[in-house]
């Protein structure tokens, strides 16, 4: 059995100032300090589960090559852990909307990015999926 590739793809990233305004504005939010997490859910159109960005503020982290580093990191934990959250998504017949953000001024380790993502990903899918 050939286990699919687990990809990050274009149509899974969010993109464009009216949709990322729309989250921010529309949007649930949890922290799990220092990630923060911005989503919320839409009815289940065509295309990815989920669509994601990353966002990491220049006031947290001067260096363009650290905010770099540490976006590098998260969207490698999303693209492992994804698939789990899409199963669920797909169980619900929803699709759902994320902002991860950074809010700190150290460089994490990889391994502390993963469990923070995961940790805070499963923790807004329990508390904002339908019950059923």
């Amino acid at each position: 059995m050939v286990t699919p590739r687990k990809t990050f793809r274009k149509h899974e990233r969010l993109t464009g100032r009216d949709a990322i305004n729309a989250l921010m504005k529309e949007g649930s939010a949890m922290n799990d300090r220092p990630l923060r997490v911005v989503g919320f859910l839409t009815p289940a159109p065509d295309g990815a589960p989920a669509r994601v960005a990353f966002a990491i503020p220049k006031r947290h982290v001067r260096s363009a090559v650290d905010r770099n580093r540490i976006r590098r990191r998260m969207r490698e934990a999303y693209r492992l852990e994804k698939d789990r959250w899409y199963q669920a998504l797909n169980n619900a017949g929803t699709r759902c909307v994320w902002l991860f953000i950074w809010q700190s001024a150290e460089i994490p380790a990889y391994k502390g990015v993963h469990s923070k993502l995961v940790r805070l990903a499963d923790r807004w899918l329990r508390t904002n999926l339908p019950k059923g």
